[in-house]
């Protein structure tokens, strides 16, 4: 198997990093999972990017994911409008659900949105998901590249990532078309990296 290598140390590729991500979900505690996605609930929730923001796009957390069902909670309880991606093809919407019964199994068996009132994406918060991440922020997806498609024609969007602190590594693989959170949350932390440190070839939200 082929492995990049940085600095002159060897580098895990994406396909082992989410085979190792994966396994560490399947062997985490249950109860544990459930304790540290109220930690990251309450920090994601008391963050000046959520509170002030009126659209909120979020992923629904399945497979051992950091849940995101209390974050969706608190967005209706605000009156926020909540938009949820739904996947076609190659191409990921984000749809609005006024509750958690607009929802269905969708694409890879994950809740999508059953109305169809797309959200334009011009402002607000995308709380995006990820297998792993390092303290650059850089982010492993699943390999399908929604995310970055989506993100490249709405950059005006803050992007928050949540995920365990288990999922953050070292160094992470990237591409230049990666679009990297801007921020990570995790249950113990949140990561702001410096753009010098993030590298000049990260995308930037256009102010």
């Amino acid at each position: 198997m082929v492995r990049l290598r940085i600095w002159g140390r060897s580098l895990e590729s994406k396909r082992e990093i989410r085979q190792r991500i994966r396994r560490k979900r399947e062997q985490a505690e249950h109860v544990r999972l459930l304790q540290d996605t109220q930690k990251i609930t309450a920090s994601v929730v008391s963050h000046p990017w959520f509170v002030r923001t009126k659209d909120l796009y979020i992923y629904v957390d399945c497979k051992g994911e950091a849940g995101t069902g209390g974050i969706i909670a608190e967005a209706f309880q605000r009156g926020m409008n909540v938009w949820v991606p739904r996947v076609t093809g190659n191409t990921m919407l984000f749809c609005r659900i006024r509750g958690m019964d607009e929802l269905k199994p969708g694409t890879y068996g994950i809740p999508e949105p059953t109305g169809n009132e797309a959200g334009d994406g011009e402002e607000g918060l995308m709380v995006m998901p990820g297998v792993a991440f390092d303290e650059a922020c850089h982010r492993v997806g699943y390999g399908g590249g929604f995310y970055d498609r989506y993100l490249a024609k709405h950059r005006r969007l803050h992007r928050m990532a949540i995920g365990f602190e288990f999922q953050v590594l070292d160094k992470v693989p990237y591409e230049k078309y990666d679009i990297c959170p801007e921020i990570l949350v995790t249950e113990q932390r949140v990561i702001q990296p410096s753009k010098e440190r993030r590298g000049k070839d990260t995308v930037s939200r256009q102010d």
